[in-house]
């Protein structure tokens, strides 16, 4: 499973590349904090 997505991301064949990944997600969590407990639950 896993690797079917490393190969996708290699490949070249997605809209967003990497680093727009990295940038949305790490927008995403600034100035939110996640709990060890909300971890759990979700």
């Amino acid at each position: 499973y896993v690797d079917e997505f490393v190969f996708r991301l290699n490949d070249g064949n997605v809209k967003r590349s990497t680093l727009d990944r990295i940038d949305s997600i790490v927008f995403g969590f600034s100035g939110n904090r996640l709990s060890y407990k909300m971890l759990v639950l979700i």
